[in-house]
């Protein structure tokens, strides 16, 4: 009786491996994850962005950033602060260094806050691009538009379907184009 029980369990015993319940493609599985992550960009030397965030996940041609905080520089100086709730850091191809926000994204700079739901910063054109819509505060001013490109200082901004609601105090005379503003 015993022999026939052990020979049961030797022989019933499925060794099948079973199939994974998450069966992902090799490029959306995260290579590694980070608690508190921090990054910064650098051309000749001299720092363009930082990139801090509670958590990363690398995804070989991109990282995802949770809760980012970036600050962009122009000639040594911070330009703008982001933040959002999401964030996006290209590592390879034509978007190498870009940074993608998304979700209550806030900027701050000395022209002004701008709030959107998603913000690229396009780096080789060294603008800001919002697709949806943007709101650009300058004092008691309100600004709101779509497809919004600006300069990292919020000095210089385009937008379509604007509304607005200015003080003449919060806004400059004379002011020129220095940003490109050409899809990139």
């Amino acid at each position: 009786m015993s022999i026939c029980l052990l020979l049961c369990v030797i022989c019933c015993k499925n060794t099948e491996i079973p199939v994974s319940v998450t069966d992902e493609s090799v490029e959306a599985v995260p290579t590694q994850k980070l608690e508190r992550f921090s990054t910064q960009h650098t051309e000749a030397g001299i720092i363009k962005w930082t990139l801090v965030g509670d958590a990363s996940t690398f995804h070989g041609s991109y990282i995802e950033v949770e809760n980012p905080n970036v600050e962009i520089f122009e000639n040594g100086v911070v330009s703008i602060t982001l933040s959002s709730q999401k964030g996006k850091q290209f590592l390879t191809g034509g978007k190498k260094d870009n940074l993608h926000l998304s979700g209550n994204v806030v900027g701050i700079s000395k022209d002004g806050t701008l709030y959107t739901d998603t913000l690229h910063w396009q780096n080789r054109m060294g603008r800001l691009y919002a697709p949806d819509e943007a709101t650009l505060v300058r004092g008691d001013s309100t600004w709101v538009g779509v497809e919004m490109y600006a300069n990292p200082t919020l000095e210089t901004v385009e937008m379509k379907n604007n509304q607005f609601k200015l003080h003449s105090k919060d806004e400059k005379t004379h002011e020129h184009h220095k940003t490109p503003t050409e899809p990139e």
